[in-house]
């Protein structure tokens, strides 16, 4: 394999994923993944080959088949992620802190494979709904703590299909509740040995997630205001059947409106500032959801941008009321890492058409998020390239936000490619001549 345009610790660290692919697949990995990282356009397969400076390694059509025949699967790479970033960057004592959502990736174009119309939830509104034709992507990711913020980097993805797709395609439908659960369950199986903490919102508090859950899995969001909630099931006396319930109790919303409700005050850190709520415990059954598991529900008024009372559960019932809450609010942190898969590494560039490369190609851009992310811990952060650049208008900002990492990996390449120790002047120029013909292309 020739020496890619990366720097060569980006390379070291690509060195894990070896054992998922053949030899000749591991070296289109190298290079797809150095490419994708340093491109400044559209992160298309074309692109990102001219970028990574490939033009002539191997023919562009070995590329595309690394993404539509290429025999290996995406499960496996998101497992090799999931054992560098907890071997790396997590304490083994603490839980693994996991949020779980999905997002709409749009695309044009009706030959695409798996693509249907889909609910748009940046520009819809309550009362007015928007749709896009595009990919849903359910997205697992691992929360890691650093420069004092939390950061969400994606390990396992699913795509989805609605289910006028799957009639059309004659394919089984699954729910996007479905498919994260095959995740959690994943993640629970790689680590039996790590206490696992998902966080979702309404659309994932549900029972596909927590009924019947692993040992090593519990789930922190969001309930409804007029739950059915029951007592634990009373002790099991005489002949029959034992009961799986108690009696009928309050709602949590009807319990917040009686004026003898027992509210407390706690102050929470969520979204990095400080706060003090109102929280009312309730202790009981969530049948529909839960089953038989004792579950503690939270009404919270006062949270930081809502107006009306949340209502936040968790399917462990010891855990302190501000561990809940602030274990929630850990879920944000995965919306921005849509918004930097998708304003930086191009997660719907993309514009494949067959079945296999719709599944493997965006998913590349998550993936390269999480590893740009550990290699800037792990190695870029040390370096001289990793500067936070400093506007006369911006000199308050400390903490480096990702695009300083990506640029931190881009500067680092690229001054490793043209500092070349007693280089000539026609070697500098071979150097400098592909990088002069990308950008000015």
């Amino acid at each position: 394999m020739l020496d890619p345009c990366i720097v060569p610790s980006f390379v070291a660290l690509l060195q894990a994923f070896q054992p998922c692919f053949t030899a000749p697949s591991f070296t289109s990995f190298v290079w797809l993944t150095s490419g994708w990282v340093l491109n400044l356009r559209r992160h298309t397969v074309t692109e990102t080959v001219r970028a990574a400076q490939a033009i002539r390694v191997k023919h562009i059509s070995s590329f595309h088949r690394f993404f539509s025949r290429g025999r290996w699967l995406s499960d496996e790479v998101g497992l090799v992620l999931v054992r560098l970033v907890v071997s790396a960057l997590l304490d083994p004592t603490q839980p693994l802190v996991v949020p779980i959502d999905d997002t709409l990736g749009r695309h044009t174009g009706k030959k695409i494979a798996a693509a249907s119309m889909h609910r748009d939830p940046l520009l819809s509104t309550g009362k007015r709904p928007f749709f896009h034709w595009g990919h849903v992507w359910v997205v697992l990711s691992i929360n890691i703590h650093a420069f004092g913020k939390t950061w969400a980097l994606p390990v396992l993805v699913r795509l989805y299909r609605s289910k006028k797709r799957c009639a059309r395609d004659k394919c089984l439908f699954r729910k996007t509740t479905e498919l994260a659960r095959e995740m959690v369950d994943l993640l629970a199986k790689t680590l039996p040995d790590r206490r696992i903490v998902v966080v979702g919102d309404a659309a994932y508090t549900n029972a596909a997630l927590m009924k019947r859950r692993r040992s090593n899995v519990h789930l922190i969001g969001r309930s409804r205001p007029d739950a059915a909630l029951y007592a634990p099931a009373p002790r099991h006396r005489g002949r029959g059947r034992p009961r799986v319930r108690g009696a009928r109790v309050r709602s949590p919303g009807a319990r917040a409106a009686r004026k003898d409700a027992r509210w407390q005050r706690v102050e929470v850190t969520v979204y990095g500032k400080t706060a003090t709520l109102r929280i009312l415990v309730i202790d009981a059954l969530w049948y529909v959801a839960a089953g038989s598991e004792l579950v503690r529900l939270l009404v919270v008024r006062g949270f930081p941008g809502h107006d009306k009372d949340d209502v936040f559960v968790s399917t462990n019932p010891v855990l302190p009321p501000k561990t809940i809450i602030e274990t929630f609010s850990e879920r944000w942190p995965l919306e921005v890492t849509f918004h930097d898969a998708k304003g930086k590494l191009g997660f719907e560039d993309p514009q494949n058409r067959t079945e296999r490369a719709v599944e493997r190609t965006a998913p590349m851009a998550l993936w390269l998020y999480s590893l740009v992310v550990i290699w800037y811990l792990r190695t870029g952060q040390h370096l001289r390239a990793a500067r936070i650049g400093a506007l006369p208008w911006y000199q308050s900002k400390a903490a480096p936000a990702f695009s300083d990492m990506l640029a931190t990996l881009r500067r680092s390449s690229w001054l490793e490619r043209l500092s070349v120790p007693c280089a000539n002047v026609p070697t500098l120029r071979k150097r400098i001549r592909p990088i002069l013909e990308y950008a000015a292309a």
